[in-house]
């Protein structure tokens, strides 16, 4: 409202709270959007020129650790119980695709008797995963840029 004398008495408004609140939610979006999507399994893929793997309907996610270790979609099981999990799932679903991601160190025996249990299992839709392969330019790259 103006008075006699030109100016305006009150009226202002306080935009610090807004402030303080629209950086709170930055920082929670950028936070909540970096997350890992398996961080309690550490393992170090192999590296495959090959990369694609179309979504499907149903899968799992096998999971050898370099010690040996089978996961099944992030809960650890013995090698008998991974046949019968795997037999439910060919019961319930033939076309259910089978992921394999196996440490590079993980043993050869290891990994073929996984990959016996999935196809005695009856599921014949199986992919392993790797990482992208490191071409020797991008290596160059980032050693000749002092």
């Amino acid at each position: 409202m103006w008075t006699k004398n030109g100016k305006s008495k009150g009226g202002s408004l306080d935009v610090t709270p807004l402030v303080d609140l629209v950086f709170l939610l930055i920082i929670f979006f950028l936070l909540s959007t970096t997350f890992r999507v398996a961080p309690g399994i550490r393992i170090d893929l192999p590296e495959a020129a090959s990369q694609k793997i179309r979504a499907e309907r149903k899968e799992i996610i096998l999971t050898v650790d370099s010690s040996g270790a089978i996961y099944v979609n992030k809960d650890l099981v013995e090698p008998e119980a991974l046949s019968v999990r795997l037999a439910a799932s060919a019961l319930e679903d033939r076309d259910t695709t089978v992921l394999i991601k196996g440490d590079r160190n993980a043993g050869f025996g290891r990994m073929v008797d996984v990959l016996d249990r999935v196809k005695h299992a009856g599921l014949y839709r199986i992919a392993i995963l790797t990482q992208k392969v490191k071409t020797k330019e991008a290596t160059q790259e980032g050693v000749g840029a002092n």
